[in-house]
């Protein structure tokens, strides 16, 4: 793998393309489990690529595809400053309700425009994937060793909290397939042997981080991959049973146990109650999630098309705790915990069409072009299934900044990528 790497890294004539190289190899490494790795190495690619766009005259003319893609983010990004303004938002708010954060999906045009001009940049991020699993595992099996005293109770918390940590693990872990085809399993079959280490370690991270999100995302996102990847009946039942075999263990450990337990417990407390309107949910993380998105509905009615505003739920849900609508406890919940209803409520309809685009659009045109290259179609879309998965309990991909660099670093090279293997022609 590392070989492979360097031997690619050798290939690249100028010194800005191994420098750009270098950045996207190390970006998946250690993010989880190393604070600032992430956002230290998206401000380099950032002031890398905004340097390029102004110095380099030489490039590429965009296909219609990607100027449908490039300019999705701008829209995205001026949702949400038209949002946050026509909801009364001072200079002073708009910056404390993630500018910063924001200023990254404009960010993506750049970084996009510069990742396309390097079409060895999908093998770096891959390289750089297939270490990640190893390198996390190290650090969560220091912390399980040595560091992790409330262990049973949190879990492993990486560099920030399990929350980022085990769903991270489990995309690094499925997205790993592309890798184990394009190196592991083309005249190197002795390498194979350590792709049942590579699953053990990837596992390990991520049942241990008590993610229940990292769960649903390292499951479904298997069972995706097998379904438009298995020739033959057989052998989606042949895989089918052994992930389930392995969830079935999973559950033999206490600590997996009683996460699952709890949740299923919450989860059918939530839906046989009566009115949950009136109950106190905080000691519930299901219940409470639940009833947060329950509640969006009640947002939405009044603010359809561009939302509240970035971090307006815990003020405005209290219109409707007053009117017995919805739970106090809910007001505990800064943002939706699902991407989704995060992005409907806060920019409306039009900011979750934005999200829509810029999550399946790489699908629709991988699935277009499939029968040109299948591996890219499988790739973008068991990308697509992750982001998804995650997007569930969680929206750390719209609203927190290493969730957001990952979205915006893996879709500008999954995307450009894909539009080079169909259009290599048009592109050379």
């Amino acid at each position: 793998m590392l070989q492979r790497f360097t031997e690619l890294f050798r290939s690249q004539e100028k010194l800005s393309d191994k420098w750009v190289l270098f950045l996207i190899f190390l970006f998946p490494i250690a993010g989880p489990v190393v604070r600032h790795w992430n956002s230290s190495i998206f401000v380099l690619l950032s002031l890398t690529s905004l340097y390029f766009l102004f110095a380099k005259k030489d490039r590429k003319p965009l296909l219609k595809e990607e100027k449908i893609y490039l300019w999705t983010f701008f829209l995205f990004f001026c949702v949400f400053l038209v949002s946050t303004i026509s909801n009364g938002y001072s200079w002073e708010k708009i910056q404390a309700q993630g500018l910063g954060t924001e200023i990254n999906f404009l960010l993506f045009i750049p970084i996009y425009l510069l990742i396309r001009e390097n079409s060895s940049a999908k093998k770096a991020l891959f390289a750089g994937i297939l270490l990640s699993i190893p390198v996390i595992f190290l650090f969560s099996l220091y912390e399980y060793l040595y560091n992790s005293p409330n262990f049973p109770v949190i879990g492993l918390t990486g560099a920030y909290s399990q929350l980022f940590l085990g769903p991270i693990a489990a995309l690094s872990l499925l997205m790993s397939y592309y890798a184990y085809k394009q190196w592991l399993s083309n005249n190197n079959r002795w390498l194979t042997i350590l792709v049942p280490v590579f699953i053990f370690m990837g596992l390990f991270t991520i049942l241990f981080s008590l993610s229940r999100i990292g769960y649903i995302t390292v499951l479904f996102g298997s069972f995706f991959i097998i379904l438009i990847l298995a020739k033959s009946f057989k052998n989606i039942l042949l895989t089918c049973t052994l992930i389930i075999l392995t969830a079935i263990y999973s559950q033999q450990i206490d600590s997996v146990k009683f996460k699952t337990d709890k949740a299923l417990t919450n989860f059918s407390e939530y839906i046989n109650a009566e009115n949950n309107s009136k109950k106190d949910l905080q000691f519930s993380s299901v219940g409470l999630r639940l009833e947060t998105w329950r509640s969006a509905q009640y947002i939405y009615k009044e603010h359809p098309f561009i939302g509240i505003g970035n971090g307006n739920y815990p003020n405005v849900i209290k219109k409707y705790i007053n009117k017995g609508l919805v739970s106090p406890s809910v007001v505990l919940m800064g943002h939706a915990h699902n991407t989704f209803i995060e992005a409907l409520i806060s920019k409306g309809t039009i900011g979750l069409l934005m999200l829509l685009i810029i999550f399946y659009f790489p699908v629709y045109i991988a699935w277009k072009n499939k029968n040109k290259n299948h591996l890219s179609f499988v790739t973008v879309s068991t990308f697509a299934s992750a982001i998804t998965l995650m997007s569930i309990g969680e929206s750390m991909l719209i609203n927190k900044n290493n969730g957001v660099s990952y979205l915006l670093v893996f879709s500008a090279i999954l995307f450009s990528s894909l539009l080079q293997e169909i259009h290599k022609k048009t592109l050379r």
